[in-house]
């Protein structure tokens, strides 16, 4: 195709193909006169195919003509041909930044929100100052999308003026805000939203309280309370979370000294004293989910005195199963001699949940003193994995004989290979450990996931001699994986 004019002929075309040819075509040459055609033929034509053809071609030609035109059709009749011109002014805006910038205040507000969104698209630093005039727009889907446009641009300074508005913004508004400062992760600007001087009822419950103040009676003044100790409670333990979660990827050292000074933790500790038992459940929950041994240790030492442990044990006493079965979880902050006390006492309960609980903070905390009390729940299905597991982790070869014992009771396969894998853990060369594994391989129903898994423990017991027949056996097994163990136990 050698001219503008024969592109156009064939775009009056009504053979598709010819079109189509055309279109592909048509960025070559910038004439206005195409763009016009390609404008009027998207408008006219319901072929999708045509329409998303005029879209890319129109994106390649670009310039500043193409921008003038398609923001005529920002307030198009079709909503198809508001989102054409929508699509293609967000790729191609900067060719004409200033045309764009201008329909900003376009009388009609749903083009407004159309120029501030391509705004956001194009992310050019020369729209925030008219972006920042959008604040006080009338429409807040104006609003909304010139503070969305302004953390795509990521204008810090600009920011710092949206900020301002947090207070006292549209619920809306006010999350549009925050997601735009996340988008742009400075520090500086958390440390402006922190520092806005926050009243929470003001913010959100201004109209609950209002309410209440002019039509509330007697009756609800426990209620406004109540919610005022949630809110706070909540408050707090926001606050403890996002601590935890900066903690354990920063320099933990320096967070603790920057901590050191806060009175924060005071008041953590003056609530789980005085507070209501709603309040210090809440929070003791909170803290019992905390698993990084580091942050654990430190809110030891910062809340945890013996006062604030009597209180978690007067609460735990008083709640019910399901409350306990929380609760439980907290005693990992307790001293280790009120952990062995309380760690006995659940082992001897029926509750295999707080069981469970309990033999976590066990090997959590290296609670080697209430070990007397797990030969009994050895012998409890339900219990024995994790009881294993506890003595693996602790160490704890007293307990060998016991296991071994048990042994024989147990009808679980899978259980079996957990106790052999805990007696080779233990002793693993103990002669009774490699009679049990001889024994184990000669059972010819076994399954090959079991026949690696004792191949794995061969791997652990120093002497393999007791097991080269049943290891030259198994180096033809038709399974390559166990072919393969059995050859490397041989030694090649």
């Amino acid at each position: 195709m050698n001219s503008a004019m024969e592109i156009i002929e064939m775009l009056n075309s009504d053979d598709y193909l010819l079109q189509k040819e055309a279109i592909e075509n048509a960025p070559k040459f910038k004439e206005p006169e195409i763009v016009d055609r390609l404008i009027d033929l998207f408008i006219k034509t319901n072929n999708k195919m045509i329409e998303e053809h005029i879209t890319e071609a129109l994106k390649q030609i670009g310039g500043s003509y193409t921008v003038e035109k398609l923001l005529r059709l920002l307030d198009h009749e079709e909503a198809r041909v508001r989102v054409f011109a929508f699509e293609v002014l967000s790729k191609i805006g900067n060719d004409n930044i200033h045309a764009i910038i201008k329909e900003a205040e376009n009388p009609d507000k749903n083009v407004r929100k159309f120029v501030v969104d391509i705004l956001g698209a194009l992310k050019n630093k020369e729209a925030v100052d008219t972006l920042l005039k959008r604040l006080s727009d009338d429409d807040v889907n104006v609003v909304q999308g010139a503070i969305e446009a302004l953390g795509n641009i990521g204008d810090v300074e600009a920011l710092k003026k949206v900020i301002e508005f947090l207070p006292s913004a549209h619920l809306w508004v006010q999350w549009t805000i925050i997601e735009s400062i996340k988008k742009v992760n400075n520090r500086e600007l958390i440390s402006e939203v922190l520092n806005l001087p926050w009243e929470i009822e003001d913010i959100i419950f201004d109209s609950i309280f209002d309410m209440v103040k002019e039509n509330g009676t007697l009756e609800n003044v426990e209620d406004a309370v109540n919610l005022y100790l949630k809110l706070s409670t909540q408050l707090r333990i926001k606050v403890l979370d996002t601590i935890y979660s900066i903690y354990i990827k920063s320099d933990k050292q320096k967070l603790e000294k920057v901590l050191s000074n806060t009175s924060f933790f005071d008041e953590i500790k003056t609530i789980l004293i005085y507070g209501s038992d709603t309040q210090k459940f809440e929070i003791f929950n909170y803290m019992g989910s905390i698993e990084d041994k580091d942050f654990v240790r430190f809110i030891k030492s910062r809340v945890f005195d013996e006062t604030v442990i009597l209180s978690a044990i007067k609460l735990y006493y008083a709640s019910n199963t399901l409350e306990k079965r929380e609760l439980v979880r907290v005693f990992k902050y307790f001293n280790k001699s009120k952990l062995v006390e309380y760690m006995r006492e659940i082992f001897k309960g029926d509750d295999n949940i707080l069981k469970l609980s309990g033999l976590k903070i066990m090997r959590y905390n290296g609670i080697k003193e209430a070990a007397d009390v797990l030969p009994e729940m050895i012998k409890e299905d339900e219990l024995l994995p994790e009881v294993l597991k506890t003595v693996i982790e602790l160490n704890l070869k007293e307990l060998f004989d016991r296991i071994y014992e048990e042994y024989f009771n147990v009808k679980s396969d899978d259980l079996r290979l957990l106790m052999l894998e805990c007696m080779v853990e233990l002793r693993p060369d103990d002669a009774r450990v490699v009679a049990l594994i001889k024994d184990e391989l000669a059972n010819e129903y076994l399954s090959d996931v079991h026949i690696l898994k004792l191949l794995q423990l061969v791997r652990k017991i120093s002497d393999k001699e007791p097991f080269r027949l049943q290891l030259e056996y198994l180096a033809d097994h038709p399974n390559i994986e166990i072919s393969i163990e059995a050859q490397d136990l041989l030694g090649g």
